[in-house]
């Protein structure tokens, strides 16, 4: 293949690929971002190109799926960001109103003691 157009040998991309679907595949076991896993797909298609080096139809064919990938994983992204930040909107909104109306009673049923009663006087105990 033409290094002008590949700029990296085929042993440097296989570790390429490797390492960045490794990441991209921890990343989404640690975030559930589907997006993740769609780039990590994208970096191993990106290999298909040395299946057949001189086949213009496969190397033009690998260039769109890796356009309809990342494209993909950028509708997912901005879709999952999007019900995630509602999710923990209402999720904030739930807890502030659990906290004024559990505040509330929570502050009635622990004090048996009425406002107006003045505070107990302390008592001296003597030994002898």
């Amino acid at each position: 293949m033409d290094t002008s157009l590949f700029a990296i040998s085929m042993q440097k991309h296989i570790i390429f690929v490797l390492g960045a679907g490794l990441f991209f595949i921890l990343q989404f076991l640690r975030t559930k971002r589907w997006y993740q896993l769609v780039m990590a797909a994208a970096f191993a298609v990106s290999l298909l190109i040395y299946a057949d080096s001189e086949n213009e139809k496969l190397f033009y064919g690998v260039g769109i799926a890796e356009a309809v990938l990342l494209l993909f994983a950028l509708v997912l992204n901005i879709i999952q960001s999007v019900r995630i930040s509602r999710a923990e909107k209402a999720k904030k909104a739930e807890e502030e109103a659990g906290h004024q109306d559990g505040s509330d009673a929570g502050h009635d049923a622990g004090n048996d003691a009425e406002p107006s009663d003045p505070p107990a006087a302390p008592t001296a105990t003597t030994e002898v």
